[in-house]
């Protein structure tokens, strides 16, 4: 019977803890002028999304790297590369419950032509962590 008791409370245990519902939502509106997924080397990248915490928004972070790399987080990495990357954390946005995002990103002048992964992560008050993720190109302003 003890037992029984025990195993009940360990599983309402893991079901309230696993609830999604305490997750950030992100709804992502654009990435780059228009939603075209581009941004021109020496201008900015166009980032906005909607985003709504139920336990309050932590921060934001945006992170760019190479394709061809895992994420910078991961043990492994598949090559090293001297192109360009960024990991921005955006923090004005914390104590809010919901916000538009609406932020452009700086694409320096040495950065490289070429294909990018994008993550957009929102963490709240609490450490749930929502990513939106996507793929983004850097372009010469040639390349339009």
């Amino acid at each position: 019977m003890k037992n029984t008791i025990y195993f009940t409370i360990a599983i309402s245990f893991l079901l309230y803890s696993c609830d999604t519902s305490n997750m950030p939502e992100i709804d992502f509106q654009e990435l780059g002028l228009e939603n075209s997924k581009t941004a021109i080397i020496g201008e900015e990248l166009h980032m906005e999304a909607d985003i709504l915490a139920e336990n309050t928004i932590d921060k934001i972070e945006v992170e760019i790297h190479p394709e061809g790399e895992y994420h910078k987080k991961s043990s492994l990495i598949l090559e090293v590369s001297d192109e360009w990357e960024t990991d921005t954390i955006y923090t004005r946005f914390s104590g809010l419950k919901n916000t538009l995002f609406h932020e452009h990103l700086e694409i320096p002048e040495t950065a490289e032509a070429g294909h990018y992964h994008f993550h957009f992560t929102v963490t709240d008050m609490e450490g749930y962590q929502t990513v939106y993720e996507d793929e983004v190109e850097l372009l010469t302003s040639e390349m339009k």
